[in-house]
C-alpha cells in the first residue's frame, strides 16, 4: 500500500544551517518491507556550497528528528528515504532545472543507519 499525505511542519534548521520545511511523506509497505519517504523543501539549496559530508549530515539529521521521533509507523528495518530539494515538484515527475539531493538509511537499533549504494 502506498500513501502520501503533505506535511507542511515547521521549518528546522540543519547542522549545515539550511532551513528545510517538511512537505511530503510517502509511505510504501509493500511484502513488508515499510518504505517511508520524506520531503523537504530547502529554497537555498546550493550545490556549490555544500559537500557530500556536509549533505549526509543533513539527510541524518532529519532522518533522526522526524522518523526516529514523530514516526509511529517507522520500525526496526524501515527503509527512510530523505529527500531535499530546491522546491518542491510532484513525486516522480523529472525536472532537471530542480536541485536535489537524497540518502538512504534503514532504521536499526534506534538509529538512523546510513545505506551508502
Amino acid at each position: 500500500m502506498i500513501g502520501a499525505s503533505p506535511a507542511f511542519a515547521s521549518a528546522q534548521v540543519l547542522p549545515s544551517g539550511l532551513q528545510a520545511d517538511l512537505f511530503e511523506t510517502i509511505t510504501e509497505d509493500e511484502g513488508g518491507a515499510p518504505v517511508i519517504r520524506l520531503r523537504y523543501l530547502a529554497e537555498d539549496l546550493d550545490p556549490g556550497r555544500m559537500t557530500p559530508q556536509t549533505a549526509l549530515e543533513d539527510m541524518k539529521f532529519l532522518c533522526e528528528n522526524n522518523a526516529l521521533a514523530g514516526m509511529p509507523s517507522a520500525r526496526e528495518g524501515t527503509t527512510i528515504i530523505v529527500s531535499l530539494a530546491d522546491r518542491a515538484t510532484p513525486f516522480g515527475v523529472i525536472d532537471s532545472s530542480v536541485v536535489q539531493v537524497f540518502e538512504v538509511f534503514t532504521l536499526n537499533g534506534g538509529a538512523c543507519m546510513w545505506e551508502a549504494f
